[in-house]
């Protein structure tokens, strides 16, 4: 499908019963409501039409579009240089990575948690007396315990 059929096959679905505008040869030639949705919608196209009629991309993100080892971090070079499906890829690694860190963060507090529920259903299975020595008072409150009521040790 050639630009010009995506072009309009996109418009007309997006603008339905609006009539489609000429085929634009820079991003400014369409309002700001169209170019934003066609960003959003297809990016591809987006890029197709109009990739590197932007900002020019620095020289380590052209060096990593160049070997196919697009980074998270290049999300917003890309976009400004109008190549918005390498954009959508990289926002999708930084998703990955975000998913990986939570899912990660999750298995550990979840960790975290079942060790602590652990001690404390083993704590409550335990008598009285084994309960106060598995909790030894510490020499500051057993002074001031003594100092509250009185107790002289004479």
């Amino acid at each position: 499908m050639s630009n010009i059929e995506a072009f309009v096959s996109t418009y007309q679905s997006l603008f339905p019963g609006t009539p489609t505008p000429p085929m634009p040869s820079k991003p400014e030639d369409l309002g700001l409501s169209v170019q934003m949705a066609i960003r959003e919608n297809n990016p591809r196209l987006w890029q197709a039409m109009f990739g590197g009629h932007g900002a020019p991309l620095p020289a380590d993100v052209a060096m990593r579009v160049a070997k196919g080892e697009i980074a998270p971090e290049d999300v917003a070079p890309l976009r400004a240089a109008n190549y918005d499906e390498w954009a959508v890829q990289a926002n999708q690694i930084r998703e990955e990575i975000f998913e990986r860190a939570r899912q990660n963060t999750r298995e550990r507090e979840k960790a975290q948690y079942e060790a602590v529920r652990a001690r404390f259903q083993e704590f409550q299975q335990k008598g009285l007396l084994e309960r106060l020595a598995a909790s030894p008072l510490s020499g500051e409150a057993i002074a001031q315990a003594r100092e509250q009521w009185g107790i002289t040790g004479r």
